[in-house]
């Protein structure tokens, strides 16, 4: 959607983009019915479901979280992330 709004620039299609991805080792995480539930449990953080499965799977796998979503960087809760920008 990002792509399609202009606001992200991939450089391939999509599609592309992602298969290159998963062939240089990216890892792609499914959301379960654990990390639905968990999702739904976050306290405190703002209501966007898509923004609440990224958190809840991160923090299910215990990975950082590298983001340029300032909510989710501003977040008082426990996850590891890092800024994208830097």
């Amino acid at each position: 959607m990002l792509v399609a709004k202009r606001r992200l620039r991939l450089g391939l299609p999509p599609l592309s983009w992602r298969e290159q991805l998963l062939r240089s080792g990216l890892l792609e995480i499914e959301v379960d019915g654990e990390i639905a539930i968990a999702a739904a449990q976050i306290g405190d953080f703002h209501g966007d479901p898509a923004d609440r499965f990224i958190v809840a799977t991160a923090s299910r796998a215990g990975a950082t979280l590298i983001t340029a979503d300032q909510r989710i960087l501003e977040w008082k809760g426990s996850l590891r992330r890092q800024d994208a920008a830097e």
